[in-house]
């Protein structure tokens, strides 16, 4: 199919931490995280004249030469633009030339992101910008037929990323561009992971802006602590003892309460963790930065579920079931 004809529309899923967070920030550290199945879709086509950027989520859609991306540091937009730079300019090392060439093809696109995540003060928690990024890469690799490898795109997503925002561990879109679920090292190592328990998440309706907190400084035995915690818990999934994971994540809980400053357990948090903990077959975790959004739970089985989605609705918290998206390569 010629690229006049061509239409690429794709998914990307969202991230929750359950583990590592702030520790894995640093380099050489550990995470865990999980994918979540969202409604968030890109698709790109040729347009006739030029290039532009389109979304429900309230932005003003963005006009621009795919030959020249120019960028504005408060724009919206600097993410996808950032992304779509980035891969365009990507080097496929098996081929070794630059893929930038594209640009001679005098190709302009039309680039649609549609997105349940929120936006700002209304975003869910689940690495909106991350999805944006992965998206606008695997997006861009298809349609272009670039061939890029995950590994490859991976680190374009990697490098976009921290461009914009600055600071982060890239474990969101380590778990977003691989999908499934990842042990994670920053800088060094992802590796899949096998949750053999049901999946759901807790939702307080309070966003926080994680770039503003996780820039908290640390003990070496805060991090020291936080890596055994992780692989033990990898541990636990691996062998599937719901029992010593409930008790490690739990464990990693406290260590970041006792660790980051007030205002990490919302009062919301604190009524959903403490009702979920209370049933041995279930555990629940805040996930990511905390100060709002979302508990990360897992159930050994679902016969309490009802009961507390039920307890929790009384308190416009809400609780849902989520799949895991699957693995990319």
């Amino acid at each position: 199919m010629s690229i006049s004809e061509k239409k690429i529309k794709t998914k990307i899923p969202g991230k929750l931490f359950f583990a590592g967070e702030y520790a894995v920030t640093k380099e050489g550290n550990l995470a865990l995280i999980t994918t979540i199945e969202t409604n968030f879709e890109m698709s790109i086509s040729r347009a006739s004249d030029k290039s532009i950027l389109k979304t429900n989520v309230g932005l003003a859609d963005f006009e621009f030469s795919l030959t020249k991306i120019e960028f504005d540091k408060e724009s919206p937009w600097n993410f996808a633009l950032t992304a779509l730079k980035n891969t365009l300019s990507a080097v496929d090392s098996s081929k070794k030339e630059s893929v930038s060439k594209i640009s001679e093809l005098s190709v302009e696109i039309c680039l649609e992101i549609r997105s349940d995540l929120g936006f700002g003060e209304n975003k869910k928690g689940y690495g909106s910008s991350a999805s944006v990024v992965c998206g606008v890469v695997n997006a861009v690799n298809q349609f272009f037929d670039l061939q890029l490898s995950l590994e490859k795109r991976f680190e374009i997503a990697a490098k976009t990323h921290f461009e914009v925002q600055g600071s982060g561990s890239m474990g969101d879109i380590a778990a977003i561009m691989y999908g499934g679920s990842v042990f994670y090292q920053n800088h060094n190592r992802i590796l899949p992971l096998e949750i053999p328990w049901k999946t759901y998440v807790v939702q307080t309706g309070k966003a926080a802006k994680t770039a503003e907190k996780i820039k908290i400084k640390l003990s070496d035995e805060f991090y020291q602590t936080s890596n055994e915690l992780v692989i033990e818990m990898a541990t636990a999934i691996d062998i599937q003892d719901f029992s010593l994971f409930k008790e490690k994540l739990s464990e990693n809980q406290l260590l970041l309460l006792e660790n980051i400053p007030e205002g990490y357990m919302t009062k919301e948090l604190a009524l959903a963790l403490n009702l979920l903990n209370s049933y041995p077959e279930l555990a629940a975790k805040i996930s990511g930065a905390g100060f709002g959004e979302n508990l990360i739970l897992f159930a050994q089985n679902s016969m309490a579920i009802a009961e507390v989605q039920k307890k929790l609705s009384e308190y416009g918290i809400n609780l849902e079931e989520f799949k895991i998206a699957q693995k990319n390569n």
